[in-house]
């Protein structure tokens, strides 16, 4: 893979770390559509923890393929 897609995927994940509550609004909302609402209850319920997980992951990854387009 080149390194300049590995380096766009990277700056995608760490523009997607402010939109972590959002994106995570956009899945309890896609849960209810489905019925979920057991779900949705769950999302909700702990829903700073998760959008926190959230930005955690995004920044993990981006660091990672980061850290791969570096040593290349």
């Amino acid at each position: 893979m080149d390194n300049w897609l590995l380096l766009l995927f990277a700056v995608l994940f760490l523009v997607l770390i402010p939109f972590a509550a959002k994106l995570l609004r956009l899945r309890i909302r896609f849960f209810r559509w489905l019925h979920w609402e057991w779900g949705a209850k769950l999302l909700e319920d702990h829903f700073r923890a998760w959008s926190w997980f959230m930005r955690v992951v995004f920044l993990a990854i981006a660091v990672v393929l980061l850290s791969v387009v570096w040593t290349q």
